[in-house]
């Protein structure tokens, strides 16, 4: 990813931190003086909110380190390890959210729903406004990761202030937790989308945008090549996407490999997004001595 990308994508995220931090504050006394369960739920996955958007700001610093003798990659891993972070705490969140409803429902506890009503109208508008800023930069998982907190917020805003109208017009203190195991269902779903998009890459997976079969028809499809075996892609993260690969050449095709190598690399990178190749030419005919391993 380019530098100014980068730069860009720390800028949202400094703003979507001042803005977290200012709402997770407000809403912490404005759930303590309403006695909302619903407020005080997601001032505690805004506290969650935070730490996301502080590791994925360090871990975006970490990244644009360069690769070292022992980091060949470079560091672009953290951003998942950050990812990865956010995830298992967004799943423990949602069951301390469940414990504290179902505790509601036992023990009945009286709601002021018009200081819940304001707070949670203001609390929508600041999230629409991070979602502004951290949008442009969504590809990205670890930017994604932070998105989805906060998308995840938003949509509960929306929930908590429909909540606080029934309750104000009707005087249903229930609806307080069963919004709050609303707020821990949408939070449950998106870390478990998220852990399973890490985990996949983590176990250098194929990225999901790519097929296997296709990927190798297309390189065969180059004149002069004649089979494509040894196949391996995976991701670094979720925006740098690396392929291995042996290809079977005709004869004739050994005396330019340059040409051939600028083509396939041009068909990778264009097609399927991959910007890092390394590619073994082998004659037609050509058997390899001790291959242990013949994923594809």
């Amino acid at each position: 990813m380019k530098c100014d990308a980068k730069a860009s994508e720390q800028k949202s995220l400094i703003a979507a931190l001042f803005i977290t931090g200012g709402i997770m504050t407000l809403e912490t006394i404005g759930g303590l003086i309403s006695n909302s369960l619903a407020l005080l739920s997601d001032a505690w996955h805004m506290l969650s909110d935070l730490t996301a958007l502080l590791l994925c700001f360090m871990a975006g610093k970490i990244a644009l380190k360069p690769p070292t003798k022992d980091k060949t990659y470079g560091y672009y891993r953290v951003e998942v390890l950050s990812a990865l972070t956010n995830g298992v705490m967004l799943a423990f969140i949602s069951i301390f959210i469940s414990y504290e409803a179902f505790n509601r429902f036992i023990h009945k506890v009286e709601v002021k729903s018009l200081e819940m009503l304001i707070i949670a109208v203001i609390w929508l508008i600041a999230n629409l406004l991070s979602i502004s800023f951290l949008s442009k930069h969504s590809l990205n998982l670890n930017i994604k990761a932070a998105f989805l907190h906060v998308l995840g917020d938003t949509v509960s805003s929306i929930g908590v202030i429909i909540g606080a109208l029934i309750i104000f017009f009707t005087g249903w203190y229930f609806i307080d937790p069963i919004i709050g195991l609303m707020i821990s269902a949408i939070i449950i779903y998106g870390a478990g989308k998220m852990l399973y998009t890490i985990l996949h890459i983590l176990l250098e997976g194929v990225p999901k945008h790519i097929d296997i079969n296709e990927l190798k028809e297309s390189i065969k499809n180059i004149d002069g090549i004649i089979d494509v075996h040894d196949i391996h892609v995976w991701s670094i993260t979720s925006y740098i996407h690396c392929l291995s690969a042996h290809l079977t050449v005709k004869p004739w095709a050994i005396k330019d490999l340059n040409a051939m190598l600028n083509k396939v690399k041009q068909v990778l990178e264009s097609k399927y997004g991959i910007t890092h190749s390394t590619l073994q030419f082998e004659e037609e005919g050509y058997k390899e001595i001790g291959e242990i391993h013949n994923f594809q």
